[in-house]
Order: structure tokens, then sequence, then C-alpha cells
């Protein structure tokens, strides 16, 4: 049922752009970074983390993969942490 697999999807989405503040927060802090710091090893502006960490803005994969490098993770480890807590709960 396209209809069913397509909702299901956008709720998938949905609940990883809910768990993204979070996940984001846990993993800085984990790596022992401020906002400050984070930025400057990643080049995305404290404005932009805070907003990201504040649930205000998702952002594109190419800052995603920026961030994840300044934290010292590939983007692959990060996605994993941030999945992590969102079962898929697709069914085929």
């Amino acid at each position: 049922m396209p209809a069913n697999r397509e909702r299901e999807a956008f709720e998938y989405a949905t609940r990883l752009c809910e768990r993204l503040p979070r996940c984001l927060q846990e993993c800085r802090e984990c790596a022992h970074l401020s906002r400050y710091a984070l930025q400057k090893g990643c080049g995305v502006s404290r404005d932009m983390l805070g907003d990201v960490e504040h649930g205000d803005s998702v952002p594109t994969l190419f800052v995603m993969a920026r961030i994840a490098h300044g934290m010292g993770m590939t983007l692959t480890e990060f996605i994993e942490k941030w999945e992590a807590e969102v079962p898929s709960e697709m069914s085929d």
C-alpha cells in the first residue's frame, strides 16, 4: 500500500527530526565541546548549532557532515547514534 508506506516514511522522518536536537547536544557534550568549540572545529555558526539543538532548524546533509566531523565522528557514526532511539516501525 503506497499511501501507508508514505505515511510511515513521513512519521519516521518526523521522529528523526524530533530526536535531532537532543542527540546533537548529547554528542557534543560527550565530545566535551561547547558550541563555540564545535563552531571552531566545523565552521558552522553557534547560532545555527543553537537553532538545531533547540529544534528550530533541521540542517542539510552537508551541514550535518561538517558538524559530525567537528565532533570527531563520521556522519555515519552520528546518524547511527541519532537513529538508535528512533525505531523505524516499518514493515514490509
